[in-house]
């Protein structure tokens, strides 16, 4: 497998920079895959055979690595070394396909892509949800409280509740979209709620939208799931701007 690395060797940018050296690794492993010399199970080479392989430090190595465990692309099984990781791979490479262009144009392109599902999903969890999924809802927001209360990450249970909402849609072709996009909405999520100024703004969009779809509010809940969303777009824009 080394010598699919090592074919052509990576460009060292004028001012050596890191971060152009790990998103070249995310690229080249991301066209290995591609190209079927990566499969899914198949082990990796370590860290410091990677940083050989590709003539450079294990900074960036590590920092490609982090990247493409984010996206799930690959996982870390303890004592055994790094696999490619055994989902689907079109999923995989579309998220770093994502990864690989301008984020600050890809998020807002993706919060365009959330308003036409997710308004769509609260309006029709208004009208269909049951007591089951009102109960799940119920349990999200208390675990994104004591989360808050605890000072730590909220987005992958924000991400629970925008899944539980599209649930009580009962709409199999919105689930499969959600789904999909799983991994940039991960992202999307991290990026806006980085900020734990928010994460209490973020309970109470959650909170409102629970309460107007226990009601039966279709309106009242379109509306201020379309709050929510501009709001964290606005957030995220900011912190693109600031980076």
């Amino acid at each position: 497998m080394k010598k699919f690395f090592v074919e052509t060797p990576l460009k060292k940018f004028a001012e050596d920079s890191s971060d152009a050296l790990y998103m070249q690794i995310v690229s080249r492993i991301q066209q290995l895959m591609r190209e079927g010399h990566l499969k899914q199970g198949d082990k990796l080479p370590s860290e410091r055979e990677l940083a050989e392989m590709f003539n450079v430090s294990r900074v960036p190595v590590r920092e490609a690595l982090k990247v493409l465990e984010f996206l799930g692309a690959i996982q870390h099984r303890r004592g055994e070394g790094v696999f490619v990781k055994k989902i689907k791979m079109k999923r995989i490479l579309h998220a770093l396909d994502f990864f690989m262009t301008d984020p600050a144009d890809q998020l807002i392109n993706l919060f365009e892509a959330r308003e036409a599902f997710e308004i769509q999903a609260v309006r029709l969890a208004a009208e269909r949800r049951t007591e089951a999924d009102i109960e799940a809802m119920r349990r999200i927001l208390l675990e994104m409280e004591f989360l808050i209360f605890a000072g730590k990450p909220v987005h992958d249970v924000s991400t629970k509740f925008h899944t539980a909402v599209i649930a009580a849609a009962h709409n199999e072709i919105i689930s499969e979209i959600n789904e999909f996009l799983s991994d940039l909405l991960t992202y999307s999520r991290r990026k806006s709620l980085s900020d734990a100024s928010r994460h209490t703004v973020s309970l109470q969009y959650h909170q409102l939208i629970l309460q107007h779809i226990i009601e039966r509010n279709v309106q009242a809940a379109v509306c201020v799931m379309q709050e929510h969303l501009d709001d964290a777009k606005v957030a995220v824009q900011k912190m693109i701007q600031s980076e």
